[in-house]
């Protein structure tokens, strides 16, 4: 088996939600002073590819770190969402088998545009139909290429609110999902687990 690595460092360069803080990491000691390397880092829970968790959007949703590890790994189907064009909905009846998975990646190809300002949006999101179904999947969660699962204008969140109401995470700003369009592959996301956390930092490795 092969293993893919479908997450982004995490560093000042990393592209943030407009108007957030870009991460910050500076050394904290160093070899020459203090005879070892320490570093301290300093960036929002929701940088670089990471996992929302229910409490994000939901008054009594539930914190990662009381999510059962149980949910951060199982089978994952990779679905080639690059025919949508910019901007477009993904509806119910665009979604692939949902038989026998625990999450859905959506691969829009917007990864491609990371580093511009082109990947703020109009990236293609699920519509309400298609989130509503995955909802009632029983899947453990869904993954986006792109910042958002809803549009970056959005201000109501739909599609986060109907996958998170159903205990969903949301894994977005993966990458490298190119090589595993079209394919099942074994997922392993491990968020960082913090007191109340809402949404981490994620570690996101494919195994096909």
């Amino acid at each position: 088996m092969k293993y893919y690595d479908l997450s982004r460092p995490l560093g000042p360069e990393s592209m943030v939600w407009p108007g957030a803080e870009t991460p910050v990491l500076a050394p904290a000691a160093t070899l020459e002073a203090d005879g070892f390397r320490e570093t301290e880092l300093k960036f929002l829970s929701h940088t670089g590819t990471h996992m929302d968790a229910p409490a994000h959007m939901l008054k009594d949703g539930a914190t990662l770190e009381d999510i059962p590890v149980e949910q951060f790994f199982g089978r994952a189907r990779v679905m080639d969402c690059r025919n949508f064009g910019p901007g477009s909905r993904i509806e119910a009846s665009d979604l692939p088998p949902l038989e026998d998975i625990d999450f859905l990646l959506l691969a829009t190809g917007w990864e491609e545009k990371w580093g511009s300002p082109a990947y703020f949006g109009p990236f293609p999101v699920l519509s309400r139909a298609a989130s509503e179904k995955l909802a009632g999947s029983g899947l453990k969660g869904v993954g986006v290429d792109a910042m958002s699962v809803d549009p970056m204008d959005s201000r109501e969140y739909p599609v986060h609110k109907v996958l998170l109401g159903a205990g969903m995470v949301i894994l977005e700003n993966l990458a490298g999902l190119g090589p595993l369009l079209g394919r099942e592959v074994e997922l392993i996301a491990l968020p960082m687990k913090y007191t109340g956390a809402d949404g981490a930092p994620v570690r996101v490795v494919a195994g096909a």
